[in-house]
Parts: structure tokens; sequence; C-alpha cells
């Protein structure tokens, strides 16, 4: 637009849409429609927003544009308007204890917008930052989140999406995502089982993985691990990226929505990607992405644009009626000008002149709203919703009613059982290529164990021994708890983002994955256990029996499992390892305390006596005495009679006296020989 020009305001009010805030006037005009036919409207007074002059389209007319897309799926969406919480700005103290303070209200994000994209057709979504470019693809993923309010309908080829949606799309993030240390091909293998129809055959798909090894052009580096940055050296972004659209593509979904696919690539990598991507278009499949600053070349390639400005439609259409479009309006886009970046900064909030950049917002927005293709379009949609209604009429179904093209491509998940099975092996074999964490924990292991063992070396069953042996047991029970309490608790908080990603793709339950990850760590809590505690127990000479030996194996690994069982809760629970770890230094040192050691439990105050019942610490401290000391005659061991009334006094005559004075069993009789 020419500096210093006076923005006309709109004309007449908007056909069928309601009046919008100051409009008024008339006018004529003509319109060229998306399917190249030609018709007339009345605009507003000063713009002329068409070009060419043919009837308006009918219903059959759309009809039979409807039946030439029967074979793919075509994604509409009518009077779509979006609302998230209001979020007011705090102290960082306040946002600590009380988190983000939402006020009253919601904010509308998008704003009553209606559409319609094809089968075969590659669509652009584009605009300034915080148009609602990535809000709306979200939205018509069925990814909108928990917290985001939706207004209005979204269709797949007419029918109601929510059903069906993760079953028919694929979704490519803007950031990639994978478990570094697997190879591509392994990476795919456990994509296609759990992706897959649960009825395909192994045969079928390994056959798939190699297919689009081949297609997408990782073929060479099927083999090579994916990659952890600074600490793994795998494939380059491009193979990452075209890794994530392999994951993606794997089920073949006629339906794919793309993030910024091209960000973070170079020109020649994001060129080859948009032409895989119009390749895959060319195929049938109908194809939404959002892109920033694409390159004229890139963005050539592109068959339609969705143009959104705060949260409006500013066009829907081919790039080449874009262009004509915003010529009508009043918006050349100079020959040597990269049409997406004159569209994005016509349609921008300029800081310095925010006022004036919402005038040509909305004389944009206004009027694509009275054009005839949005009308066309809204004929469109309301023709592709009714064929849902009428088959649910002539259906007893009616939830479940749809076309032979969503039939087709609709897939059984994997089952539980297999879900969990998948996800154990991904698991093992992540942590099994982890070497450098596995002999760290080895080392650090053998070391504890040998100076545990050298400071309690060769203890005797004596009155002073004694003691130092209840300290040398209540030690094995804290060396088993605290590594897999607190080891476990950056295991989420390192995963979230992408197990929700996969989480929300509909590949897995939840419950599948916590069980998984669980059984997986399981090797790991008995290797460690086994390792310090044989290093321990003949270095300070404990009883020398093979059930002693072996009962005291099976507590310390216990406690380790259930220790790394509560770590998992609280790595779950919270977002943030420093988080985790902050509520959970009080529970910890709470059952330390109960655990019998530092205080008799019989003293502890009545309204906290409960916490010796639900602290492992007492569990574990109680069976291990019990399996050392229970039958051990001190007064033989000492040369006196077993009679305790008898001889020389002793400070402690039988073995379970030593564990009625910790008063951790309640029902132990310090007279007698049996055990509790």
């Amino acid at each position: 637009m020419p500096s210093g020009e006076t923005l006309p305001l709109l004309g007449g009010p908007p056909v069928g849409r309601g009046t919008l805030p100051g409009t008024s006037g008339g006018g004529s005009g003509t319109y060229v429609s998306r399917s190249g036919t030609y018709g007339t409207q009345t605009p507003s007074s000063d713009i002329d927003i068409g070009i060419g002059g043919k009837e308006t389209p009918t219903r059959d007319s759309l009809k039979a544009k409807l039946t030439q897309d029967s074979n793919g799926l075509t994604l509409s969406w009518q009077d779509l308007s979006v609302y998230v919480p209001k979020v007011r700005r705090q102290s960082l103290l306040s946002s600590v204890f009380r988190g983000p303070r939402r006020e009253r209200g919601l904010k509308k994000v998008i704003n009553n917008v209606t559409g319609i994209v094809r089968p075969g057709t590659l669509l652009a979504i584009m605009g300034a930052s915080g148009a609602g470019k990535t809000t709306l693809m979200n939205v018509l993923a069925g990814r909108a989140g928990n917290k985001v309010l939706v207004d209005g309908k979204v269709f797949v080829n007419g029918y109601p999406h929510a059903k069906v949606i993760t079953d028919l799309c694929g979704y490519i993030h803007q950031e990639d995502m994978f478990f570094g240390s697997l190879t591509v091909k392994e990476h795919l293998q456990f994509m296609a089982v759990l992706r897959m129809d649960r009825h395909c055959t192994d045969k079928a798909r390994s056959s798939r993985v190699d297919e689009i090894l081949v297609e997408l052009g990782l073929k060479g580096c099927e083999n090579t691990s994916i990659g952890i940055p600074g600490k793994i050296k795998g494939i380059s972004g491009g193979e990452k990226k075209r890794l994530a659209f392999a994951t993606e593509v794997l089920t073949d979904p006629p339906l794919l929505f793309c993030d910024e696919p091209t960000s973070g690539l170079d020109s020649y990598s994001a060129q080859r990607l948009v032409m895989l991507l119009q390749d895959l278009a060319a195929k049938g499949k109908t194809i939404l992405c959002t892109i920033h600053q694409p390159n004229s070349e890139i963005f050539s390639k592109f068959h339609d644009v969705l143009l959104l400005a705060e949260g409006r439609t500013a066009f829907l259409g081919s790039t080449e009626e874009c262009l004509k479009y915003f010529d009508r309006m009043g918006y050349k886009c100079p020959a040597t000008f990269n049409p997406a970046d004159f569209y994005v900064h016509t349609l921008a909030l300029i800081p310095s002149q925010e006022a004036r950049s919402r005038m040509i917002i909305k004389r944009i927005c206004d009027n694509y709203l009275v054009s005839a293709p949005a009308k066309e379009m809204d004929l469109e949609v309301q023709e592709l919703a009714g064929r849902y209604v009428y088959s649910s009429l002539d259906s007893v179904a009616t939830d479940e009613v749809y076309d032979d093209v969503i039939l087709r491509n609709m897939r059984k998940k994997a089952n539980w059982v297999t879900q969990t099975k998948t996800l154990m092996k991904r698991s093992l074999l992540e942590a099994a290529r982890n070497p450098v964490i596995n002999r760290i924990r080895t080392v650090q292991k053998t070391v504890l164990g040998l100076m545990f063992g050298l400071i309690y070396m060769n203890l005797q069953l004596d009155q002073i021994g004694i003691q130092n042996v209840s300290g040398a047991l209540f030690g094995f029970v804290t060396e088993n708890t605290y590594p897999s309490l607190y080891g476990v608790l950056n295991v989420f908080p390192s995963e979230v983002f992408l197990v929700m990603r996969e989480y929300q793709g509909g590949l897995y339950r939840a419950d599948c994955y916590y069980i998984a990850k669980m059984i997986a760590l399981i090797p790991g809590f008995i290797f460690e256990p086994f390792l310090f505690t044989t290093i321990c127990y003949f270095m300070i000479g404990l009883r020398m029996t093979a059930a002693a030996y072996f009962l005291t194996l099976a507590s310390t690994i216990l406690t380790a499992q259930v220790a790394s069982a509560a770590g998992m809760l609280f790595s779950a629970a919270f977002e943030s390892f420093s988080m985790s770890v902050a509520l959970l230094l009080p529970f910890d040192m709470t059952f330390f305390i109960a655990g019998g050691l530092l205080i008799q439990l019989n003293s502890m105050p009545v309204y906290l006596s409960w916490l010796k019942w639900v602290s492992w610490f007492r569990y574990s401290y109680e069976s291990l005495l019990i399996t050392q000391l229970h039958g051990i005659d001190f007064a033989a061991l000492m040369g006196h009679d077993s009679d305790p009334d008898e001889g020389e006094a002793l400070c402690l005559l039988w073995p379970m006296e030593a564990i009625e004075r910790q008063k951790l069993n309640s029902n132990s009789n310090p007279t007698s020989k049996e055990p509790a």
C-alpha cells in the first residue's frame, strides 16, 4: 500500500454473516471462485473484490464437486471460535507458591472462521506471530487440550471429526523429539507396532518400514543412532525431519498436519521437504502446514493459502487468487517481492502503527467475509455437513455412521498387552544403549560397598557389636533407598513432552507406559542392591548361612523396588526435577525417622503414630534385624547359662529383645526365644 494512503472504511453490511460494527453502504462487483467459475456479488462501496463474471454456484454444482473429491478426505470447519483463559502477570514469589493466576473470563484467539481443504491440496497457513496459526491447526487436528474452549464445528467428509481424527491424520510437530539412543530403523519398527492395525502381520510391518525408508531417503542411515545432542552423535537435522515424516506416514494417513515443517532447515533441505509434501498431496492426501517466512520458490509449491490476522480469516483460496485479491484491495505486491513476505507484512501489527495496522486487518478481513468465494465456501461446508445428517437419518447407529473413505482408513490400535510389551522393549533397549550411566552406577555401588564394609569390618555379636549391627543393617536400608528414590525423579520430566505427544496421538495408554517403564527399571534395581549387599555382607561378617544371606538380599532388593516406586510417583506428579526434589525431601525425612533407629516408635505423638505403619524403612529394618539376630543365644556366646536370671546381669540377653527395645514389633516378647 502506498505510504500515506488514507484507508477507506467498509461499505454495506456483510452478506449472510450478520452486521459488523462500523459498516454501511453498498456497491457491486464480480468475483472468481476457487473452482474457476465466475459470478457477481455486492461488495463495499469503494472496493471491487472479485474478477470475472458468471453466475454463483448452485447446490447441484457443489454436489458434483463433492463427488469428485469422494476418494479422499475433505476437512472443513464452520463458524469456529477458540477461547483460552486469560493469564495475569504476577510476582515471581507468588507464581512459585500459587502458580499462574488466571483472570476471570476468556480470551478469543480464533474468531468465527470457516474454511475447507480438499483432497490433493497442499495448504499453507500463514500470518504474523500471534495470528492463531498453530492454535487453529491444533483444534482441527483434535489436539487443542483441556484448557481450550472450542465453539463451532469441524467435519471430516461432512462427519464430526472428534471420534475419528486420530485414526485419520498424522501430525508433524515443529520440534523433532525421539529416543536418541535408538537407530532409525528401530524407531520405525516400534512405531509400526503401535501405529499400524493390530491385525497386520510382522512381515507386513517390516515391509512397510523398508518401503518408507526407501521413499524418504533414509535407507542409508537406517542403522545409525538418531542421536542426543552433546551425548550421542546421530543423524542430521534434515534426516530427523524426514524421520518425523516417516513416523507419521507409516499408516498412510489421508490427512496430514505439519507445524512449521521447514523450521531449522537450510533452504535446500526445506525445498526438498516441501517437494515431498507436494508429492504426497499429488497422491490425494489433504495436507495443512503452518509455515513461517517461506522463500518464493517454496511458497509457489503450495496450492492454497490461508491467511490469518488476529484470529480472523483474511483470505482462503489458491495462491494465484490471493495475489489478485490483494491487488483488487489496493495492496499490490511488487514484482520483485516475495508474496509470502508481502502478505505477512501487510497483516502484521507494526508496534509504532498499531491503530493503522488494525484498520488494514479489519478492512481486509471484513471484505473477505462478504466476498462471493466466502459465500461459496459456506454453502459447500453446509452441503458437506448435510451428508452426515442424511446418513444419520437413514441409519440406526447414528453416532457411528461414516463413509467408505473414513472406514477404510480407520484402524484398530494395538491391544494393552502389545502396547506394554513394545514400550517395555523400547525402554530396556534405551537403558542398555546408555553404558556410561550403567558403568558409573556400578562403580558407585562397588565403592560404597567397599567403604561401608571397611567401616563395619568383622563385627562381633556381643553387647557392643549388637549396636553396630543395628546401625549397619539400617545402613543397608538407607543405601538401597536413596539412590533408588532420587535416581528416578528425572525419568518422567526428561520424557514428558515426547510421551505426551505420543499419548495425544493415540499410540498407547498412560498405564501401559507407566507399567512398562517400571518393569524396565527392575533389572537395575535388582543388580545394584545385589552388588552392594554381597560386598558388604561378607566384609561385615553377618550370619554365614544361605538362608540369612538370601533373606537379607531379598529385603534390600524389595526396599529398592519400593523406593523406586515412590520416586516414580513424585516424578510423575510434578513437571520439573527441582520441584520433585523439593517436595520429596520432607516426605523422605518423615519416613526415615519413622524407621525406628532414631526414635522409639511408641514414644511418637499419637497423631503421628500412624507413620510407622506406612514407612518402608521400618519394615525393611525389622526384617533385617530378625534375619540376623533371631535364634542367637547371647548368654551362651558370652559363657553364661541360658537362664537370664542366673549369673552376671546382661544388658541385652536375647536378640528379640533388641527388636523390642527399638519398639519395632509390638508383639515381640523379650523373655521368649521365639521370633515375634
